[in-house]
């Protein structure tokens, strides 16, 4: 199969598994092609000869995906996107690698392979959103996000249970299309090995779809809070210009006037909307009077100075009616070198070239509490850390808020793959999700993963500004995910420990 003339060939055909995997991350509606795009990378990886030519393989077909649905960091930096292309890309060649080692030595059954295939991506997967403060954006799983019959299972397994079963699936028919000779010419036992092996993961799926069912023809709880967001959309260049402070202010003082009239009992504003520090007095004075004159608790994001210990936190305040700060959350997950730097001895020379925040790093886990119901708060990508959700969910927090600024990415792919993120925090722990955005998309996702409403301007939700008010359900039930975290992940992991253990087949 492999000649040297036709290594092109592979190569393109890497770039191409690639490339269909990375699509849905693009345009949700291409959510299908995931179901399929790893087949050509595994028909790869267990016909190539060496080693040497599966990492070369399955490193283009990482760069490919990775810099198709992550290219939107180019707004933010070309030097960036490089960075992180070429990092998570090491985890196809770690896959790869890996997968091709257990062929080879264990020679596993066609049945044994496929649960192999799919628990070695797991665990990739799970590596990546966690190692070197993680990184977990665009697992396959979240492609899935608008099928919602079907990621109802992450209520135990997390999103990880979603990306096993689309692996699954790949790694089947992958093995179907390697034995179609077999089956043409019907080998017996060929045959009903694969009629079994289709049995079983036809009965899986239908068990996720049914599962699915079960769970969304449940009735959701009576109990409801009513919550406005505001989207203001402040282009990044206005944001820190002096020159528009007013201006920004008096816009989310507009919209939440607006919003105030479908009597909320909160108001939400997105990350950093404030456009100073929260102990400037002139701007702490017109939201404190504001929010006592509008008599509606406010909960802003907002960067604050504790002078006390000379550090500068990215913050959510809530402000009470009467126009006093309750209760403050700075934020815990930093976005390494964007609001902070690591490791400073080797990497200080940036700050030379780039303006990074120099954020510290909040210690505590605030549960806010607003008429009988407590929620957390996660501000910018910190909904795309399962185990950060899951800790305020486990302290208490009946409903989770995003306060987020996305408008580094203007409307790109960026915002619709992190609200993919908030949707299955909402199914994976059954609570609701609320969503304020700068520049979008801001809106409700109830516990079951449905996207209640948005904030929407003549069709469109990034980069338009608005506010949306709606009811939320609040469900004070803990899912297994909640109790148990991402035991499937451990599992996979230990499966695959298990069968290294074994004998090999003869």
């Amino acid at each position: 199969m492999f000649v040297k003339n036709n290594i092109l060939r592979f190569y393109a055909v890497a770039a191409f598994s690639g490339i269909l995997l990375a699509l849905p991350f693009l345009f949700a509606q291409l959510w299908w092609l995931v179901w399929f795009g790893l087949i050509p990378l595994l028909i790869l990886i267990e016909k190539a000869p060496t080693f040497k030519v599966v990492v070369r393989l399955s490193l283009v077909s990482g760069l490919t995906f990775f810099a198709t649905s992550l290219y939107w960091l180019y707004y933010t930096s070309v030097i960036g996107l490089i960075i992180v292309v070429a990092y998570c890309s090491l985890y196809f060649v770690f896959f790869s690698s890996v997968l091709k080692y257990i062929l080879n030595k264990k020679k596993p059954s066609a049945f044994s392979s496929v649960f192999i295939t799919a628990s070695i991506w797991v665990v990739c997967e799970f590596i990546r959103s966690y190692l070197f403060t993680g990184f977990g954006w665009n697992q396959l799983g979240y492609s899935q996000f608008q099928n919602l019959r079907l990621i109802q299972i992450a209520d135990f397994s997390g999103v990880y249970g979603v990306t096993f079963l689309i692996v699954l699936i790949n790694a089947f028919l992958k093995d179907i299309i390697l034995s179609f000779k077999e089956i043409i010419l019907y080998n017996k036992k060929a045959v009903i090995n694969k009629a079994a092996l289709g049995f079983i993961c036809l009965i899986m799926i239908l068990a996720a779809y049914a599962y699915g069912d079960i769970k969304l023809n449940r009735e959701l709880s009576q109990e409801t809070i009513r919550i406005s967001v505001i989207q203001g959309n402040i282009t990044q260049h206005q944001k820190w210009e002096t020159f528009y402070r007013d201006m920004i202010l008096q816009k989310y003082i507009r919209l939440s006037r607006m919003a105030s009239i479908d009597k909320p009992n909160l108001i939400v504003w997105p990350e950093t909307a404030l456009p100073g520090y929260l102990e400037e007095y002139n701007l702490y004075k017109q939201v404190s009077d504001f929010v006592k004159d509008v008599n509606i608790p406010v909960l802003i994001g907002a960067p604050r100075l504790d002078s006390y210990n000379n550090a500068y936190y990215n913050s959510a305040v809530l402000f009470s009616r009467q126009g006093k700060v309750l209760n403050v959350y700075d934020k815990i997950h930093l976005v390494p070198f964007g609001e902070y730097i690591p490791l400073k001895n080797v990497f200080g020379f940036l700050l030379r070239y780039y303006e990074i925040a120099g954020f510290a790093k909040g210690e505590i886990y605030t549960i806010f509490t607003l008429d009988d119901a407590n929620f957390g708060v996660l501000i910018c990508f910190e909904d795309a850390f399962e185990s950060l959700v899951k800790t305020f969910v486990s302290r208490g927090a009946d409903f989770m808020i995003n306060i987020t600024n996305d408008a580094w990415f203007y409307d790109s792919a960026e915002p619709r793959q992190h609200l993919s993120a908030s949707v299955f925090r909402a199914i994976e722990n059954r609570v609701s999700f609320v969503r304020a955005a700068n520049t979008g998309i801001s809106g409700f996702i109830d516990p079951y993963g449905r996207i209640i409403s948005k904030v929407s301007k003549a069709g469109r939700q990034v980069c338009v500004e608005g506010f949306a008010t709606t009811d939320i359900p609040v469900v004070n039930r803990r899912s297994l995910y909640t109790r148990f975290g991402n035991l499937f992940a451990g599992l996979c992991f230990f499966f695959l420990l298990f069968y290294y253990l074994l004998p090999a087949r003869r």
